[in-house]
C-alpha cells in the first residue's frame, strides 16, 4: 500500500511541478530592455515571455528571430499536455519528458537572445530583477538534469552496457586503492574529457582573438572619430578668431549631428584662459610655467550638467595633456576617467601668430565609456554568450558522442571479456569441457571496422569451439602452466569399454556407427564430468578418465554406477525398438601416476603413465574373463569407508605384472542396495572362502546356490574352475592366485 502511494504521490508530482515552473517561466520577466546610457535615473522596461514576439524595440524584430520568438508558446503548449496527462494516461512519460525538455531548451534560447539583443553596458545586468535569474537558473539546471537523465536512460535501457557496467564494477573492485580507481580511467571518459577541452580551448581561444582584435578595431575607429572632432572644433575656433556667432553655429550643427550617430559623444567643450601671457605651443617644455585654463567658453551640452572639476583645466593637467600632444599618443589614446566613466579627446586651441602658435585653450570631446564601447560589449556578451551556450551544447553531444563511438568498442571488450572468462574457468579446471561453454556474442550494431573485428574474434571464437571437443582437458588445463615438467599425481582412473559393439556395427554404414558410439560415449562423458571426473582420451569405444581430490575413488564408483544404470536404460530402450544392444566393462584403479606433457615437438598431450593406468585398463578387459560390470582394485576398495557394497572377486595376476593383486566388483551404493545384492555378496563370498582352501564341494554349493537364485556369471566361472581343479588339482603351494593369460 505505502508503494502505491509513492507511485501515485511521483506521478502527480512529476506532472504538476513541472506544469507551475513551466508557466512560471511564461508569465514572470525574462529579460530587460537596454537601458539609457544617457540617463541613469530612467526606468527600467521588462520582458515578459508571453509578450516577448510583440516587444516594441527595434532590435527585436530582425525577420528570422522574430519569428523564432513565437515559439515561446510551446511552453503554455506543455503545460496544457502536462495537465491533460495527469487526466489521459496514454500519454506516455517519454513523450512528456521530451515536451518538458523542449519547453526548457525554448526558454533558455529566448533569455540568451533577450540578452545578446539588450544588454548593451555592464550595468544592464545589475538592473534585471532577481527572480529572473533564480528562473534561468532553475531553468538551467532543469535542462542540465533532463538531459544527463535522457542519456542515462538510454544507456542503462541497453542491456549491453548494463553487462560492462558489472564488468567495470568489478575491476574497480579488484583495484587495491582509491588512487588506482581514480587512474583507471574508461575510454569512454578519456573521449568525452578530450572533446571537451578540445572545444573549450578552441573557443577560449577564438574568443581571446575575436575580442581582441575586435577591441582594436573599435578603439582605433572611435578615437579617430573623436580626434578629427577635436582637431576640426579647434580649427573651427581659430578660423572664426573667437566669434561667437560662427562658433556658436559650428556646435549646433555638432550637436544636432550628434542625434544620429551610431556612437554619440557626451559633449563638445572649448576651455580657453584669460591670462595675458603668450605661450607658444612649439615652445613648451616641462619647465614651462603654463596659466590655469578657467574660462568655460563653448559647450554643446548645459552648463550646470557639467561637473565643477571639468570646467576648468590646471596647469598640471595642461601639461599632461601639452605631453600626450607633443608624442602624438592623443591620436590614440583618450584621457580615461575612472570616476565619470568618460574618455576625453582632447587637443590644443591656438591661434597662427608669426611667432608660432599661440596657446589659448584646449578643445576637448567627451564620450561615455559605455556609449564608446557599445558596440565592443555587445559584441563581448554575444561572443560569450554563444560560447557558453555552444561548450554546453558541447558538453551534452560529447556524452552521446562518446557513447556512440566508445560503446561499441567497450561492448566488444565486455564480450570478449565473456569469451575469455569462460576460457579461464575451463583451463583452470572451475569448469567442464563443454564446447557450449565457450561463447561470443555479437552484440555490435555498427557498420565500421569495430563490427569487422567483432565479427573477426566470433569467427575465431566458433574456430576454438569447433576444436576444443578434440583436445583432452587435462591438455587444456595445462596449456598455460608456467612448467611443462613431468610431475607425480594420486589419480583415480576409470577405463571403460562397450562390448557387442563390433556387432553392433556389422552392416551400418560408417556415418551410422560413429552417430551410435557417440551417443554411448557422450552419455558416458556427460556422468563423468557430472562426478567430478575429466576424460583423458578416447580410443576406438573404449574410454580413460580420472579422478582427483579426497573422494576421487568415490567419486569414480558413483560415475562407474550410474553409467551402468544408463546403459542398463539404454538395453530396455533398444530391446523395445527390436534392435541389437550393448553392454559395458568398467575398470577402477587408484595410487600414483606421472603426470605431465607425452608427445612430440609439434604434437603434444598432458596424459598419465604408469602401473596405476595399466592395472586399471587391464581390469576393465577382466570383466569378460568374469562376466562382472565394475571392477576396483583393492586400493579403490579400502577409501570407500563402506559407501558401496562390493563383493571380492579374485586374487588375480594380470598379464605384464608379477604382483597379484585383490579385484572386487562393485554391486551398488549401500543406501540403495537391496537384499538380493546382499545375498549375493554373501554367497559368493563364502563359495570364494572354501574355494581359497580347497573345499571344493563347499564352494561349490555356495556358488550353485547364488548362479542358481540370481543367474550369477562370476559364480558360473568359479563352478567352472572347480570341476577343472577336480580332476587337475593346483599345485601343492598354490595361494589361490588366477593369473590371466590375456588382456
Amino acid at each position: 500500500m505505502d508503494n502505491q502511494k509513492v507511485k501515485k504521490f511521483l506521478f502527480y508530482f512529476c506532472r504538476i511541478f513541472p506544469a507551475v515552473f513551466l508557466l512560471a517561466l511564461f508569465l514572470f520577466p525574462i529579460s530587460i530592455k537596454e537601458i539609457n546610457l544617457y540617463d541613469s535615473l530612467s526606468p527600467v522596461e521588462l520582458i515578459y515571455a508571453y509578450l516577448l514576439p510583440f516587444c516594441s524595440s527595434s532590435d527585436f524584430y530582425v525577420p528570422v528571430l522574430h519569428f523564432l520568438f513565437f515559439i515561446i508558446y510551446f511552453i503554455p503548449a506543455t503545460v496544457i499536455i502536462l495537465i491533460t496527462s495527469i487526466f489521459v494516461k496514454k500519454i506516455s512519460n517519454k513523450l512528456l519528458f521530451y515536451f518538458v525538455l523542449a519547453g526548457l531548451t525554448i526558454y533558455i534560447f529566448c533569455s540568451v537572445s533577450c540578452m545578446i539583443i539588450s544588454a548593451n553596458t555592464i550595468i544592464w545586468f545589475s538592473k534585471i530583477p532577481p527572480i529572473t535569474y533564480i528562473f534561468f537558473l532553475l531553468a538551467f539546471l532543469s535542462h542540465l538534469a533532463l538531459s544527463i537523465t535522457g542519456i542515462l536512460y538510454i544507456r542503462i535501457s541497453n542491456p549491453e552496457y548494463a553487462q560492462y557496467k558489472g564488468l567495470r564494477k568489478d575491476e574497480l573492485l579488484k583495484c587495491k586503492n582509491l588512487s588506482d580507481k581514480l587512474q583507471k580511467k574508461n575510454i569512454k571518459t578519456k573521449l568525452t574529457l578530450s572533446i571537451i577541452s578540445a572545444i573549450a580551448i578552441i573557443l577560449f581561444s577564438f574568443m581571446v582573438l575575436i575580442l581582441r582584435r575586435y577591441e582594436n578595431l573599435i578603439t582605433e575607429t572611435v578615437s579617430e572619430t573623436g580626434r578629427v572632432q577635436a582637431e576640426q572644433t579647434a580649427a573651427i575656433y581659430e578660423t572664426a578668431e573667437g566669434k561667437n556667432d560662427k562658433i556658436s553655429l559650428f556646435f549646433s550643427q555638432q550637436k544636432k549631428s550628434n542625434s544620429f550617430a551610431d556612437t554619440p559623444f557626451e559633449r563638445i567643450d572649448i576651455i580657453i584662459t584669460n591670462a595675458g601671457t603668450n605661450i607658444y605651443l612649439e615652445n613648451i617644455t616641462p619647465e614651462t610655467e603654463l596659466p590655469d585654463y578657467n574660462v568655460f567658453a563653448y559647450t554643446t551640452s548645459k552648463r550646470s550638467l557639467i561637473p565643477e572639476e571639468e570646467l576648468s583645466i590646471t596647469a598640471e593637467k595642461a601639461h599632461e595633456y601639452i605631453k600626450l600632444y607633443q608624442s602624438g599618443a592623443y591620436r590614440k589614446t583618450p584621457v580615461y576617467n575612472k570616476t565619470h566613466r568618460t574618455c576625453k579627446f582632447i587637443h590644443p586651441v591656438t591661434f597662427t601668430k608669426k611667432a608660432g602658435l599661440k596657446l589659448l585653450g584646449f578643445s576637448i570631446v567627451t564620450y561615455r565609456e559605455d556609449v564608446l564601447m557599445k558596440a565592443f560589449f555587445k559584441t563581448k556578451v554575444s561572443v560569450f554568450a554563444l560560447s557558453f551556450v555552444f561548450l554546453y551544447l558541447s558538453v551534452i553531444l560529447s556524452l552521446f558522442l562518446s557513447d556512440y563511438i566508445a560503446n561499441p568498442l567497450l561492448f566488444l571488450r565486455t564480450n570478449v571479456r565473456k569469451t575469455s572468462e569462460s576460457l579461464s574457468t575451463l583451463l583452470s579446471g572451475r569448469g567442464k569441457i563443454k564446447a557450449e561453454t565457450i561463447t561470443f556474442d555479437d552484440t555490435i550494431k555498427t557498420k565500421d571496422e569495430i563490427k569487422d573485428l567483432s565479427t573477426e574474434i566470433g569467427n575465431m571464437v566458433s574456430l576454438i569451439r569447433g576444436i576444443v571437443p578434440y583436445i583432452s582437458f587435462s591438455t587444456l588445463k595445462h596449456a598455460d602452466a608456467e612448467t611443462k615438467k613431468s610431475v607425480s599425481r594420486e589419480l583415480c582412473f576409470l577405463f571403460t569399454d562397450i562390448r557387442g559393439f563390433t556387432t553392433l556395427c556389422e552392416g551400418r554404414a560408417p556415418k551410422d556407427i560413429v552417430s551410435i558410439l557417440n551417443h554411448y560415449l557422450d552419455i558416458e562423458t556427460e556422468i563423468i564430468l557430472k562426478n567430478g571426473g575429466d576424460i583423458d582420451k578416447f580410443v576406438g569405444d573404449e574410454m580413460m578418465a580420472f579422478f582427483a581430490g579426497p573422494r576421487k575413488e568415490i567419486n569414480a564408483c558413483k560415475a562407474a554406477m550410474e553409467i551402468r544404470a544408463a546403459m542398463k536404460e539404454q538395453q530396455k530402450l533398444s530391446k523395445a525398438k527390436g534392435s541389437d544392444f550393448i553392454s559395458i566393462g568398467i575398470g577402477i584403479n587408484t595410487g600414483n601416476v606421472v603426470f605431465g606433457s607425452v608427445g612430440s615437438k609439434t604434437r603434444m598431450d598432458f596424459t598419465s603413465i604408469g602401473d596405476t593406468v595399466n592395472l586399471a585398463a587391464r581390469l576393465e578387459g577382466a570383466n569378460k574373463a568374469y562376466g562382472s560390470k565394475a571392477i576396483i582394485t583393492e586400493a579403490v576398495y579400502e577409501k570407500l569407508n563402506e559407501t558401496f557394497i562390493c563383493r571380492e572377486l579374485d586374487f588375480i595376476k594380470v598379464k605384464g605384472k608379477s604382483e597379484p593383486v585383490r579385484i572386487y566388483e562393485i554391486l551398488q551404493l549401500k543406501t540403495q542396495a537391496s537384499e538380493k545384492l546382499n545375498e549375493i555378496k554373501s554367497l559368493f563370498e563364502k563359495g570364494l572362502h572354501f574355494y581359497r582352501r580347497q573345499n571344493w564341494e563347499k564352494a561349490a554349493l555356495y556358488f550353485k546356490e547364488c548362479n542358481d537364485k540370481y543367474y550369477d556369471l562370476p559364480s558360473q566361472v568359479f563352478l567352472e574352475r572347480i570341476r577343472h581343479f577336480k580332476f587337475t588339482p593346483p599345485p601343492a603351494k598354490w595361494d589361490g592366485v588366477f593369473e590371466m593369460k590375456v588382456k
